[in-house]
């Protein structure tokens, strides 16, 4: 083996020392030839026999060199290196072939790059930490359609029960990651995204801190839970990277933490973006039976060694149906699922299908891309048959005819690869600076990594097989005798040439018109979503997240009072016309609450109706607007002391009444830690959007807040001008009630929205760019199909026009022969297209696509596209003088 590889790494290098090792060959060779000179003048002979005889006995000196050549080096690269040379040289001598070439390659390897970029970043980035392959995330099943119904949270009682009753794990988390604290620092408060986790999570993960240290035994203590620990970011922003405020103390919550430790800035869970991390305190009453319905816990365990995935889930299928027979009531009809880490993460990030199309398109780009190329390669070799039969008859076989116009599709996909890169480094500048659309996203980095780099050099690759091996093949079968014979200038191409070029040009529609309806169907599925009636006034509405801390609003007496006083000064704020405080915002996925209509009979827990909850102020639907349609709203005195009673959407009126008159009748809903009460029908609503960026209207039931105060909400100002130049005096009206309670997320609704919509409008805006430059490819392959074919029937066209053929004959023929290949590429693109409205409602939750008229406009699109650049090189036929041309012989 030692001697093999010796060997090799000696002819690899002799393949680069060529010059030299020649130089040398030559003397030996030389000072050889001499010696039997000599000998020979010795035995008698002539000065010229003497030399005579001593070149035959060496046989020749070329045939030497050559044979010495083989045994040194490495024939395959020395044959590929010389084809190389011979294709740079091919290439100089038509730098506007080679520029046309490079370009489209260029261009088709470059949107491939930027888009495997964020594959890179998305999907094939593993999770920080020890072996994140053996680390499993245990998720609930719930039994209601919903968006990930199947990577739901886990309540406390459960995360508890499943730790203790498995067998599969040898340690089980648990992390309550969508937490918000108040940073107070020089008298200016500041939210912060904040995970409670279990003592042993950075266990699990296997991750450890930059500095410092994790939480230890009994911090999960009430009494000793005040330790954090913070993300790098944070404390290098915010703590200007203070090494020595390890052990100190910070203010969260109006309380002093001891910071314990910081994470390093490589520790990143996909789609998680805590700024600190705190201990997990679990009370009593988050441990009762109550308690169940509170599933707010994502779990984290380590797989004990030799257990399998399938393993674990059938133990916590079994676990789950031991919940749903021992509390009925509440865990009836809900499963588990258990997921690697990798897989969750990318699962639940929700990106994958988005991704899936993305690649497919420009995929199908750089096939036309290379599509286009092959054509002018196809077009070059047809000029170049009299060479390639030369080279024939002089003995070169077919394999080194393949293999060296092969070397030239490599060439140009390297140079194409080259300068695809460098388009694709400013092109993953550009996707990095527009994906800012929430935390999650921008905290994914994006780069031009090696993983990109392997993939962009894996596609010049096949680039080159993809362009170069169909002209190689017909190059190939050049007939020797007809080219040697053949002296004209502008014979008519072969059938089999004009035939593969006609295939590939009808490929390219084909691809471009599937593009295109892929496209134009997501475009309007977002546009539509974008442009619907949320059911409320969006615009001159300004929005900001308030979260109270138990440390000073404990109690609902206190949540109210803060409440009031605050409603009580933002009216006065410039420019402030309405305001209100709401659970969840309009048309933002409030949670939802079961209930039970009073005189229907009781429905078992796994089939209880249930409706969604918004608890809001009195003048939220004014804020709003949301039009009243019978009845009234809430007033100040639907508080505490007062008879309870909500207000409920037309939906719901239409579902459990059927659209008969619902005010005064009864209903009693399912809140967690409240006592079950019925409460009266005073109002019916119109309806409002379910989730802005989904068409789906729900039943929705509205509770006053005045009998049910909550401590996280949102505030609802209507300015009549600007409402992000209130944002200012908000924050202060706000620090005039509590001093050290931030505010999070102030934005208009409008940018709300634009938020939750996370990204869709960009990646249909990029997604339609790469369909255009695709149609325009096919457009540029049948300009030059027809240009190409113009250029070789010159002799033929002229004939026709010299028997008598009009202008408007030839313009008739030859774009009707290119209007032929659109059609056909038209017919099935189509028919490639049809099963994508149910693909793309499987793939994206909660759009449903029926656009039928694109299956009409696309076509004409195409065939419009195709009418143009048949037309251009066909008129250009019509100005052939038929006397030059039957010169041309």
């Amino acid at each position: 083996m030692t001697e093999w590889l010796r060997q090799s790494f000696h002819r690899l290098t002799s393949t680069f020392r060529r010059a030299e090792m020649d130089h040398e060959l030559e003397a030996e060779l030389a000072a050889h030839l001499e010696l039997a000179i000599e000998e020979n003048l010795r035995r008698g002979m002539s000065a010229e026999e003497a030399r005579r005889q001593a070149l035959i006995r060496f046989g020749g000196t070329e045939q030497a060199k050559q044979q010495h050549r083989e045994a040194r080096g490495l024939p395959v690269l020395d044959i590929l290196l010389q084809d190389l040379r011979y294709a740079v040289r091919q290439l100089l001598k038509s730098p506007g072939f080679t520029a046309a070439a490079v370009l489209t390659l260029a261009l088709g390897i470059a949107v491939n790059a930027t888009m495997f970029s964020l594959v890179s970043a998305f999907l094939l980035r593993r999770p920080p930490g020890r072996d994140p392959e053996g680390v499993a995330v245990v998720s609930s099943v719930n039994p209601a359609p919903a968006f990930h119904a199947d990577a739901s949270l886990v309540s406390a009682p459960n995360y508890l029960a499943w730790r203790d009753a498995n067998h599969v794990f040898a340690d089980m988390a648990a992390a309550d990651e969508y937490r918000t604290v108040s940073l107070t620092a020089q008298g200016h408060p500041e939210a912060l995204r904040s995970a409670a986790v279990s003592l042993n999570y950075f266990t699990v993960l296997g991750v450890s801190p930059q500095f410092g240290r994790t939480f230890e035994a009994g911090e999960d203590q009430p009494g000793r839970e005040n330790v954090v620990i913070l993300g790098w970011e944070l404390w290098e922003q915010r703590f200007g990277s203070d090494a020595s405020l390890i052990g100190r103390t910070i203010r969260l919550n109006r309380a002093n933490y001891v910071v314990i430790g910081v994470m390093p800035a490589s520790y990143r869970l996909l789609g998680f973006t805590p700024q600190v991390w705190t201990p997990l305190v679990l009370s009593a009453a988050d441990q009762s039976a109550a308690a169940r319905t509170d599933r707010s816990l994502h779990l984290f365990a380590r797989l004990k060694p030799g257990i399998t995935l399938e393993q674990a889930r059938a133990e916590f299928v079994t676990l789950a149906r031991r919940a749903q027979e021992d509390f009925p009531a509440t865990e009836k009809g809900w499963g588990t699922a258990v997921r690697l880490l990798p897989d969750f993460l990318i699962y639940d990030f929700g990106i994958r299908s988005a991704l899936a199309v993305m690649m497919t398109t420009v995929g199908f780009v750089l096939m036309i891309a290379c599509a286009n190329v092959a054509g002018l390669l196809l077009a070059r070799a047809a000029g170049r048959r009299k060479e390639l039969a030369i080279r024939i008859a002089l003995g070169a076989g077919r394999l080194r005819i393949i293999l060296q116009l092969l070397s030239e599709g490599l060439l140009l996909a390297l140079l194409g690869g080259s300068t695809g890169l460098l388009l694709a480094y400013w092109s993953i500048n550009f996707v990095r600076a527009s994906m800012t659309f929430n935390e999650a996203i921008s905290a994914v980095p994006l780069s031009l990594d090696w993983n990109v780099l392997l993939f962009a050099l894996a596609v010049s690759l096949a680039c080159a097989v993809l362009c170069g091996l169909a002209p190689a093949l017909n190059a190939s079968r050049t007939d020797i005798n007809a080219n040697l014979k053949d002296e004209s200038r502008a014979a008519s191409p072969s059938r089999s040439l004009s035939r593969l070029r006609r295939v590939m040009v009808t490929g390219e529609i084909a691809l471009a018109l599937f593009l295109l309806f892929g496209s134009g169907l997501l475009f309007r599925g977002i546009f539509l979503i974008e442009h619907q009636n949320l059911g409320f006034r969006a615009d001159h509405l300004l929005t900001a997240s308030v979260t109270l801390d138990n440390a000073r609003y404990q109690d609902a007496s206190q949540k109210t009072l803060f409440v009031r006083d605050l409603l009580a000064r933002l009216p006065h704020l410039p420019s402030a016309q309405t305001v209100a405080v709401a659970s969840d915002l309009p048309a933002s996925g409030p949670g939802s609450v079961t209930f039970r209509i009073k005189g229907q009979p009781e429905l078992p827990a796994d089939q209880r109706l249930s409706a969604l909850d918004a608890v809001v102020s009195p003048d939220y639907f004014q804020a709003a607007s949301i039009p009243l349609l019978r009845g009234r709203t809430f007033t100040e005195t639907d508080d505490a002391t007062a008879p309870r009673v909500v207000v409920v959407n037309q939906e719901f009126v239409h579902r459990h009444w059927k659209d008969q008159e619902a005010l005064g009748k009864q209903i009693r809903l399912d809140v967690n830690g409240a006592t079950p009460e019925w409460s009266e029908i005073v109002g019916v609503v119109a309806n409002v959007k379910t989730y802005s960026e989904e068409t789906r209207v729900d039943p929705e039931v509205y509770e006053p807040f005045l009998q049910r105060p909550l401590s996280s909400f949102s505030l609802m100002i209507r300015a009549t001008s600007d409402p992000t130049s209130l944002a200012s005096a908000l924050r202060g009206a706000v620090a005039q009630v509590d001093s050290e309670l931030p505010l999070a997320s102030v934005m208009s609704m409008p940018a709300l929205i634009e938020r939750q919509q996370g990204g869709d409008p960009f990646f249909v805006r990029v997604l339609g760019s790469f369909a255009l430059l695709a149609l325009i490819l096919a457009a540029i392959g049948i300009y030059g199909l027809i240009a190409y074919s113009v250029g070789q029937r010159t002799h033929e066209i002229g004939i026709r026009m010299a028997m008598g053929a009009r202008n408007p004959d030839v313009l008739r023929m030859l774009v009707w022969e290119g209007m032929k290949m659109t059609a056909i590429g038209a017919a099935v693109g189509l028919a490639l297209a049809l099963p994508l409205p149910k693909l793309f409602d499987a793939m994206f939750y909660g759009l449903h696509l029926r656009e039928p008229w694109l299956y009409f406009i696309v076509p004409m699109a195409i065939m419009v596209v195709a009418m143009l650049a048949t037309y251009i090189p066909a008129r250009r036929a019509t100005r052939i003088d038929p006397t030059v041309a039957l010169r041309q012989q």
